[in-house]
């Protein structure tokens, strides 16, 4: 029988039995106990811990030029960022300090000088700081210094944009730590979007996450990818921050991840890369939301957004060096309609995980010698658990 569904600290219903065993070593732990995966209560807890600390909100360029956004849903609550007049990307809580309605609608969107609250018509500058307050003239004691947006902290790292709602977080820097290196040799902060698209996942954000950490599924459900990459070929890589992730290398005649056998296109390789990473793609997991595929010419980034236990929105994205996108044939669709393939192949074997997974009396799994990275991502949220748990 399952044991996980022990109400033991608050909200967060589980066993810390269940949740030590995913923290022994991999030759000896379980994975994660399957209420993790399927109790409403864990999900609320994970939003309040786990999605509290930074996360990453998507790629900088998004919110590149001044009076940009990029809004994203975190659970019950809303936050944009926004780059100033000054150049400065800021957070704030998508919430009009009149009566508290929701300022931006849309994921992403521009204003020119200031953004206003399609209610009451308070207005914002691009810094959040109140400029206009319709009739609250003679209210007393109002000081518009004090009715700017809330701004949550934020930091922009290696190309990726990242908020903190709790603020309590570490230092970015730390968060992302020795990761930051791949991503400044792939020049993540200064690639452009070229393509985007969202999916509904009727799974869990973990489970997503744990698929995109292995490969050992990739012979029975992407033979496309199987085709260009040998799925135990590469190396795990290690380092400080709270990552994960590996390389697997490319077949001889693979030019890149994508259609028409790894060579449909003319695109040249990220400038500066060596010959080994020319010849590999980096999958690297920055908890806890966000996954970032490096390629020898162009990144994939896709950020995980949970709506209910077994349903997760993931956006993903490609983004290319300017000087690439800038030449006459450029064109993304070899990559996009590749990974578009294999991200619906992927989301087919994680619903059906979920499925399982809430089959009553299911109990949790071992890991095989080939998971390190899936049990380095399960690490990460256990330590969440167990600092609740003790």
């Amino acid at each position: 029988m399952a044991t996980s569904a022990v109400a033991t600290n608050g909200k967060l219903h589980l066993d810390p039995a269940d949740v030590r065993a995913t923290l022994q070593p991999v030759e000896r732990a379980s994975m994660l106990p399957p209420a993790a995966f399927v109790d409403p209560a864990v999900l609320e807890w994970e939003m309040d811990n786990v999605f509290s600390g930074w996360i990453c909100l998507g790629h900088a360029s998004v919110v590149a030029e001044p009076g940009n956004w990029l809004m994203r849903e975190i659970g019950p609550s809303s936050v944009f960022a926004m780059t100033g007049a000054d150049g400065v990307v800021r957070a704030f809580l998508n919430a009009c300090r009149h009566r508290g309605a929701r300022i931006v609608e849309e994921t992403e969107g521009k204003v020119r000088r200031r953004i206003q609250c399609p209610y009451h018509a308070w207005s914002y500058d691009l810094d959040g700081s109140l400029v206009a307050a319709p009739h609250m003239d003679e209210v007393e004691n109002f000081d518009r210094g004090c009715f700017g947006l809330i701004e949550v902290r934020s930091a922009v790292v290696g190309g990726l944009v990242l908020v903190d709602l709790g603020g309590e977080a570490p230092e970015p820097a730390d968060h992302v730590g020795d990761l930051l290196g791949f991503l400044d040799r792939w020049h993540v902060g200064s690639l452009q979007r070229a393509r985007g698209t969202v999916y509904e996942v009727e799974a869990n954000w973990k489970g997503i996450a744990e698929n995109y950490n292995e490969c050992l599924h990739c012979p029975g459900v992407h033979p496309e990818l199987n085709a260009l990459s040998d799925y135990r070929s590469g190396d795990s890589q290690f380092g400080s921050g709270r990552w994960c992730g590996g390389s697997m290398t490319l077949n001889e005649g693979a030019d890149t991840m994508g259609t028409g056998e790894g060579h449909a296109t003319t695109r040249p390789p990220i400038a500066g890369l060596d010959e080994s990473e020319v010849n590999s793609v980096y999958y690297f997991s920055l908890f806890p939301n966000a996954l970032v595929s490096l390629h020898p010419d162009y990144v994939m980034l896709h950020t995980l957004w949970p709506k209910a236990p077994d349903r997760t929105e993931v956006t993903c994205e490609w983004f290319f060096e300017p000087e690439t996108m800038a030449r006459p044939d450029f064109d993304p669709s070899d990559a996009a309609d590749f990974w578009d393939t294999v991200n619906r192949q992927d989301w087919y074997v994680c619903e059906l995980t979920q499925r399982g997974v809430r089959t009553k009396g299911y109990t949790a799994g071992r890991y095989s010698a080939d998971e390190g990275d899936v049990h380095r991502f399960d690490t990460l949220v256990a330590e969440k658990y167990i600092e609740a748990l003790g």
